[in-house]
């Protein structure tokens, strides 16, 4: 019997991304010329302008894009033509042999952001990060992997905005991006309990909500390790399906 492969989970926002840098290239679009609105983008493409917002934020640590407060999106200054959308941001760091670093780096990157938003998240920042646990929940409940995935990704990235401290929240966006990508090319999915990353996530929240930040730190290094764990196991479970394929 053949063997299925599992279902490729692909943000929504990653394919915007693409669509955009498309858009420059064929339109022959210059460093400093200014590119569609958010949601003149979101009508061309038929999605949200949070996803267009999201696609954005995803290109404009590579220098293709600059976003200017009150101005609008603009083309960004580098010489170069646009690259694919994967090679752009998917390069070494997410190499097998680079795989450890990153998880290290989100870590550490995790317990950080966690600390501060436990000092600094206000009540509308705590009331997000509890929508996105809701929805997450309720994603596991329903195994909805894509809900799921796309709402743990928000969970992350709004924790990091209650940070306060904008590299944080793009280096999240950008962490997560490259262990997505890296998960899904080499374990097919995502491994591990949903339940199980609910039940942490709840903790996380709990902690930032009391104001806890040593508590919220240990809670994020837990969740970290535990997603790293997990994907470890499965890559072993993998080479050893390959092997036995093999004898």
């Amino acid at each position: 019997m053949e063997k299925q492969e599992l279902p490729v989970y692909r943000p929504q926002y990653e394919r915007i991304a693409e669509l955009i840098v498309e858009f420059i290239t064929e339109q022959r679009l210059r460093p400093g010329d200014r590119l569609p609105t958010e949601q003149e983008f979101a009508e061309q493409f038929g999605v949200s302008r949070t996803i267009v917002r999201d696609a954005i934020k995803m290109l404009t640590p590579s220098g293709l894009v600059r976003p200017r407060r009150g101005s609008g999106i603009f083309v960004g200054e580098q010489e170069q033509q646009p690259q694919p959308i994967s090679r752009l941001h998917l390069a070494s760091p997410a190499a097998p042999e680079r795989i450890s670093d990153l998880f290290e780096f989100r870590c550490f990157q995790e317990m950080q952001t966690a600390r501060l938003a436990a000092h600094h998240i206000t009540v509308a920042e705590l009331r997000t990060v509890e929508q996105f646990l809701s929805v997450n929940t309720e994603a596991a409940k329903s195994e909805d992997r894509e809900t799921f995935l796309s709402s743990d990704n928000e969970f992350h990235r709004s924790i990091a905005i209650a940070s306060h401290n904008v590299f944080f929240v793009e280096s999240v966006t950008s962490i997560l991006q490259l262990q997505r990508w890296a998960v899904r090319i080499l374990t097919g999915g995502a491994p591990g309990s949903s339940w199980l990353a609910v039940e942490q996530h709840v903790r996380l929240f709990e902690a930032i909500r009391d104001g806890k930040p040593d508590q919220a730190a240990d809670a994020a290094r837990e969740h970290v390790e535990t997603v790293f764990n997990n994907y470890q196991l499965e890559v072993r479970r993998r080479l050893m399906g390959d092997e036995d394929s093999l004898s």
